[in-house]
């Protein structure tokens, strides 16, 4: 299998799981609760795969800010639309903790690589 196509399927395997597991938050929290630890973990594999196999030299810097912003002003977000919507705030939560979980250890892997390729390239 062509490594950059085993990134794409992390991604995408990683979105449908942030989705779906959101959901599963929202309608049935005690089954997420148990298992936490392990879909926390599931999420962070995928994350590193994406890092490693999908994001392109082009790709990198917007991937960063990206997440950068992400981190930052999401929870605000989320917090703001939990109080105007409480009714599905767990759900909300819970999708941004995921996606989270997700584009955190990409971006790690690529500030990583950034970090090596602007060393490596000093003169």
């Amino acid at each position: 299998m062509d490594l950059k196509k085993l990134g794409g399927l992390a991604f995408l395997a990683g979105v449908i799981l942030c989705v779906v597991l959101a959901f599963v938050a929202w309608i049935a929290p005690s089954v997420v609760q148990g298992a936490a630890g392990l879909i926390t973990l599931v999420l962070i594999i995928l994350g590193i795969i994406v890092g490693v196999f999908n994001i392109n030299e082009k790709q990198r810097m917007e991937l960063l800010i990206s997440v950068i912003v992400v981190s930052m002003i999401g929870p605000i977000t989320v917090q703001q639309l939990a109080t105007l919507i409480p009714a599905i705030s767990v759900l909300i939560t819970a999708l941004f903790q995921n996606t989270v979980a997700l584009a955190v250890p990409a971006a790690l892997i690529i500030g990583l690589k950034q970090i090596w390729y602007i060393g490596m390239n000093k003169k």
